[in-house]
């Protein structure tokens, strides 16, 4: 059976990510030897986890990575403005303007805000 085929008990679930938080890690060797469970059921789990949450990606490699967190909110963060990006790119919109008010609404500092904010230099 295919891991994204298992049904994951909520229960599970919660003792997973709570496991991910305590080891700032994110393995299916991990959930095995931590919940004795399974090779598709704790691949389940990350998928579902990296699905819902930004706790966990999973990268192309296969491997997942633990991105609880400033680097995952910064990913997610990014991901957003991304999505937005492409977006205006696919419906052939680009405009300067909207991508840097899309860049601040998911927190990403422009060259040009970072220059306006920029301290004094010390002599």
């Amino acid at each position: 059976m295919h891991a994204d085929r298992i049904p994951v008990a909520d229960a599970l679930y919660g003792e997973a990510l709570e496991l991910l938080h305590e080891h700032r890690a994110a393995s299916v060797a991990l959930l095995e030897r931590h919940r004795g469970i399974g090779l598709d059921m704790a691949e389940a789990l990350l998928q579902r986890i990296a699905r819902e949450t930004t706790a966990v990606r999973r990268l192309q490699s296969g491997l997942y990575l633990y991105t609880h967190g400033p680097i995952g909110e910064e990913l997610a963060a990014l991901h957003g403005f991304v999505q937005e990006v492409l977006a205006a790119i696919a419906n052939d919109t680009v405009d300067v303007d909207q991508l840097r008010a899309a860049a601040g609404r998911f927190g990403l500092a422009t060259r040009h805000q970072a220059a306006q904010t920029r301290l004094p230099e010390r002599r």
